[in-house]
């Protein structure tokens, strides 16, 4: 979502903030909140600003205390003692809640949840309605949920993606976006992309909905990860492909990745049964990678030149910093930095000031 969509949203209310505004609403689902903001905002959309917010304000615990009190009132109105299953209701309710924590806060979230399932089923008509209740409160005292070094440099990275996928809605131009990056963003995304669609409906479904263009980018992703045998199935999947689903394939991808000899690929379904037995932590993965090689994710300068006087002019991110360097007509450098509360608004901060520059005159090289 383009953050000007729910600014827009929000003053058309005169509100600021999008926290401050659902915090007048503290018992209304995500689902709820969207709802009542003008535009068609998309919940899951509402909550990851909601999200993003927090982290720049450094709230993320009463969020996270937040989301948990709108998806039990959402579940439980009455309390467990109110529900017919609220067995099958807690997992559904922490399942959702766990989209609120970090990949590496897992632990944190589960001995969070139990206590929090402790206090529910010891107090059955209990239905927090405000997230600095003190019961809840001291649920969740002694857990630290500020942001690792290794969900920064991931998150950091996924902003970077998102941000250049501003305006492109097809998979095609998503990738052909990723080409204006370091390679290891393109790896991150594909490899991200074709995990979560084989894990949740299969090769079938994903050659069926995309023609399978991520497979080459998720290949080397899974190499970079020295995920060899994961690699080896996407590699199988694609000789499938060729040899009896050519409908399904995206342009390109009749001869090109060149695969190694495979004389019967499995089926699609043998495939996603291997691939399921393949444990692997792409969270984990992908962290340890950017540290040991960073020049995978350094993001480049974009250059741009004044067509009249040659100067040149340069921006890139680096986290929450927007780097820019002016080289004048002497070859004189003069470098700049923009701080910005997040990294996220820093990706769209170096867009606006690459957009000023193309009206001024300036080409971008390419």
């Amino acid at each position: 979502m383009r953050e000007n969509e729910l600014t827009a949203a929000l003053s058309s209310m005169n509100q600021k903030s999008a926290l401050d505004w659902a915090a007048q609403f503290p018992t209304s689902s995500v689902v709820e909140l969207a709802r009542k903001l003008p535009g068609g905002i998309a919940p899951i959309e509402l909550q990851r600003e909601l999200l993003i917010e927090a982290r720049e304000r450094g709230v993320v615990p009463q969020l996270v205390r937040a989301f948990l009190v709108r998806l039990l009132n959402s579940e439980f109105p009455r309390g467990l003692s109110g529900a017919t299953d609220p067995q099958s209701g807690l997992q559904s309710v922490f399942s959702m809640w766990l989209w609120s924590f970090d990949p590496d806060q897992r632990t944190a979230a589960e001995a969070i949840w139990t206590k929090v399932v402790a206090a529910l089923e010891a107090h059955p008509d209990w239905v927090p309605q405000k997230a600095d209740e003190p019961r809840l409160l001291s649920l969740f005292s002694g857990h630290d949920l500020e942001r690792s070094k290794k969900a920064t440099m991931f998150a950091t990275a996924r902003a970077r993606i998102e941000a250049n996928f501003a305006g492109r809605k097809t998979n095609r131009e998503k990738l052909a976006a990723l080409e204006s990056l370091p390679a290891g963003y393109g790896y991150l995304y594909a490899t991200q992309f074709v995990d979560n669609a084989v894990r949740n409906g299969g090769f079938s479904q994903l050659f069926g909905a995309s023609g399978g263009i991520e497979i080459p980018l998720a290949i080397l992703g899974m190499r970079a990860l020295k995920q060899e045998e994961l690699a080896a199935l996407l590699e199988e999947s694609l000789a499938y492909a060729r040899s009896y689903h050519r409908e399904k394939l995206g342009p390109g991808l009749f001869t090109a990745p060149s695969l190694p000899a495979i004389a019967a690929p499995r089926p699609w379904a043998q495939l996603d049964k291997a691939y399921e037995a393949k444990l692997t932590d792409l969270f984990e993965g992908f962290a340890k990678l950017m540290d040991l090689a960073p020049a995978l994710f350094e993001p480049p300068f974009r250059v741009l030149r004044n067509a009249e006087d040659g100067r040149m002019w340069k921006v890139r991110t680096s986290g929450v910093l927007v780097e820019i360097q002016i080289v004048l007509e002497d070859g004189t450098a003069i470098n700049r930095e923009r701080r910005c509360a997040s990294a996220e608004k820093a990706e769209l901060e170096a867009l606006a000031l690459v957009a000023e520059q193309l009206q001024d005159g300036f080409v971008e090289a390419r």
